[in-house]
């Protein structure tokens, strides 16, 4: 016997709906055929086969598809092409059975067999390429949106015109993973969910994981039965078949109770993703019925959500490099007295409106000191919070620790804190420290329905064997007491800035050879870049964290047959020694170029140069020569690139890596200097970048320069570029030059 209680959302209620195997149903929905593939037959086939193509599943299995669907249908299909489960898209094709037409998707699963799902076209006469004209319609509109704010609402209507959906929202999760709606578009008739939070229970660790996986969802009708597949078991492992990528996967029975309580008869969620991290959702509602939306039409929406996406990440990435500079630049204001000590010189009044703080300690070496509101032993707290709190980072940056809620996670400080609600801790080197405070502030919160109203079902000796959603999702208002406002992810950079600010300090004060090492680099760097009509040259440097400088470069000059010499290169290592080689090739490469006006021959020489006066040293390098063509606008740099990376070429379309031409670095390159050549048309830009941009401690390079890649295709704003790339601290130096070709409009 079980009995049904209403539940407070425990530790033990989250582990039930975290072991829920979702992603291996053994069944799928029954608006289509699924077919599983091995060793070019069938093995397994959804009980929807007898329903859709006439065939019983069991009559199915043991044959190919050219023998259960003809020839020609199988060979659209390109099972040679079938790649790992990813973008709906990537395995999207039409075929035609008996003289209708089906949309077909393909995928490989974890398990290496070949899934095939079949659902059949509602309208046989729809054009295929219509759904995606109006995505990119969506998209051209996006590149015009002034904040975040219209990007959300202009990502809801775009999905709800593309789908078809009575309601669209767009969700942004937190650093607890609780929702919020953040851009709707809806049925006039239907209450507005706009601001609404949603628990972070609502969907459970697994479900998170696959929305990282397979983007895309669709429950066509939570009414439909789910069918089988025959046989149960994947044949030759024993083991459910891996569902994961599949469309047609049937529906966890407690989402569809979610659903039916929320009044929802179909929905479609789609991922948000950043870093492929999930941080935000776009979900689809229909009431009145059934709702399916050709497989078509939802590659296109999940190829819209993934646009938006990534220009929401970007934009956000401005944001945040718009509000770094604002404090960067009033905390350098505020520490221009070098003969304080670090600690008097940060800790500040103002360095409270700064960081929209209450009170702060900064302690370096022996020195603390202290402004403003701050607990009565600021050490106590500060433990306290490193040694329980989630750590907060932004990029490749060490952590920062936050709680915004003290009194409830730390009971035993209560005594200690006085009007404290909140702490912010950003650990400096040799344990030294800066934290910030906030006091309590009353605030509302409104939820989707009380998030602790879920349904419990317990056995006889009380132990939960069922969580089922809560039953209401009416606008549900909390009183929050005790808490200061949230650490928000502007706070979290905030601190970030501040603490490299004063780590630089303490670099400066410690390190006698850093001023030399820093004039030198910034001596190095051209004062002004050339001026060319229907052309613009920009270039951005920032040295690695604690302005330890490095041995990147750039340079830009005019030539004296009126081309333009662009150079990027980097040197190993930090320090005096690597400002030192840096200038000397820098220097050395200038000579070459004006001497010789030709890239590999002054390459080649630079490499000479390199092998008898700085033997200890290795250096990357990308060179090249602009020559524009004054009656098209148009332009072409002949360049040698010796063991750098390679740049990326952009315009309004798209952007893509050249394939470049590659030379060993400077030092080690081979008699005859290998050169390329790359066309610029107008509208289009170069970025050249050293390493510093894309290298992370634990992350593929490909990756991170996909990441670059898909970034620079929605932005040409070299800050932002950093930012979202780089973020605020960084091991290494970051260096950009970018040529643009304006053209003659």
């Amino acid at each position: 016997m079980q009995s049904s209680v209403r539940g407070s959302g425990d530790d033990t209620d989250l582990e039930v709906c975290a072991a829920e195997p979702i992603h291996v149903p053994g069944s799928v929905q029954p608006r289509g055929v699924l077919l599983v593939l091995a060793g070019g037959v069938v093995v397994q086939a959804s009980a929807t086969t007898a329903d859709l193509l006439g065939v019983a599943a069991e009559d199915v299995l043991g044959r190919t598809l050219p023998a259960l669907l003809g020839e020609d249908a199988a060979a659209a299909l390109r099972l040679e092409d079938v790649a790992d489960g990813g973008p709906l898209a990537d395995g999207l094709r039409r075929v035609v059975l008996d003289g209708r037409t089906w949309v077909a998707s393909t995928h490989r699963n974890p398990q290496a067999v070949v899934v095939v799902e079949l659902e059949p076209l509602a309208d046989q006469g729809a054009d295929p390429a219509e759904p995606y004209r109006a995505a990119y319609t969506v998209l051209g509109q996006a590149a015009t949106a002034g904040s975040l704010e219209e990007l959300y609402e202009l990502a809801a209507r775009g999905v709800r015109e593309v789908t078809g959906f009575d309601r669209v929202m767009v969700y942004r999760f937190d650093e607890d993973h609780h929702g919020q709606v953040v851009g709707e578009a809806r049925r006039a008739d239907l209450e507005p969910f706009l601001g609404h939070r949603y628990p972070a229970g609502d969907i459970p660790p697994q479900a998170r994981a696959l929305y990282e996986k397979s983007w895309l969802r669709l429950i066509s009708d939570v009414e439909s039965v789910p069918r089988h597949l025959v046989p149960a078991l994947l044949p030759g492992t024993g083991e459910p078949t891996d569902l994961s990528f599949a469309s047609l996967r049937a529906v966890s029975p407690v989402h569809v109770e979610y659903l039916r309580n929320m009044g929802v008869r179909s929905s479609m969620s789609i991922s948000l993703l950043r870093g492929g991290r999930l941080w935000g959702m776009v979900a689809c509602h229909h009431v009145d019925g059934p709702h399916t939306p050709s497989l078509e039409v939802r590659a296109a929406a999940e190829a819209l959500a993934s646009g938006l996406s990534l220009q929401m990440v970007v934009r956000a990435a401005a944001d945040d490099a718009q509000h770094a500079r604002d404090v960067s630049r009033a905390l350098e204001a505020l520490v221009r007295v070098e003969d304080d000590p670090v600690s008097d010189a940060v800790a500040q009044p103002e360095l409270l409106r700064i960081l929209g703080v209450d009170g702060a300690v900064v302690r370096t070496g022996d020195a603390t000191a202290t402004v403003g509101l701050v607990p009565d032993v600021p050490d106590l707290v500060v433990d306290a919070v490193r040694r329980t709190s989630r750590p907060r980072r932004d990029g490749g940056t060490a952590p920062v620790y936050a709680s915004h809620d003290l009194r409830t996670e730390h009971p035993e400080l209560a005594d200690r804190l006085g009007e404290v609600a909140g702490a912010l801790v950003a650990p400096l080197p040799d344990g030294d420290l800066l934290a910030l405070f906030r006091r309590e502030v009353a605030r509302e919160v409104t939820w989707g329905g009380d998030p602790r109203a879920k349904t419990v079902d317990r056995d006889e000796s009380g132990t939960v064997v069922r969580v089922g959603p809560r039953q209401s999702f009416a606008a549900w208002r909390e009183a929050v007491h005790g808490t200061c406002d949230p650490w928000s992810d502007h706070d979290v950079r905030a601190a970030l800035v501040a603490r490299r600010t004063v780590v630089e300090l303490l670099y400066r004060r410690s390190r006698p050879d850093l001023g030399a090492a820093l004039v030198l680099q910034h001596s190095s760097l051209p004062a002004v870049l050339p001026t060319l009509p229907g052309w613009r040259l920009e270039a951005r440097y920032r040295p690695a964290d604690g302005g330890r400088v490095g041995g990147d470069w750039y340079d830009a000059f005019e030539l004296p047959d009126g081309r333009t010499a662009l150079v990027i290169g980097d040197v190993a290592g930090h320090g005096l020694p690597a400002a030192s080689a840096m200038n000397q090739l820098r220097n050395g490469l200038r000579t070459l170029l004006l001497e010789h006006r030709d890239v590999a021959t002054a390459a080649g020489g630079l490499d000479r140069l390199a092998r008898t006066l700085l033997t200890d040293d290795m250096a990357t390098l990308l060179v090249g020569i602009l020559e524009v063509d004054p009656g098209t606008g148009a332009g072409a740099v002949d360049y040698v690139c010796a063991g750098h990376l390679p740049p990326v070429v952009a315009d309004a379309q798209g952007a893509r890596f050249v394939e470049v031409v590659r030379n060993p670095p400077v030092g080690a390159m081979r008699e005859t200097v290998r050169a390329g050549r790359v066309d610029l048309a107008p509208g289009e830009s170069l970025l050249l970048y050293t390493d510093g941009l894309v290298e992370r401690r634990g992350t593929r390079i490909l990756e991170r320069l996909e990441d670059l890649r898909s970034t620079v295709r929605l932005t040409r704003d070299l800050e932002v570029i950093e930012h979202k790339l780089a973020g605020l601290e960084s091991d290494d130096d970051s260096t950009m030059l970018m040529v643009t070709a304006l053209g003659r409009g």
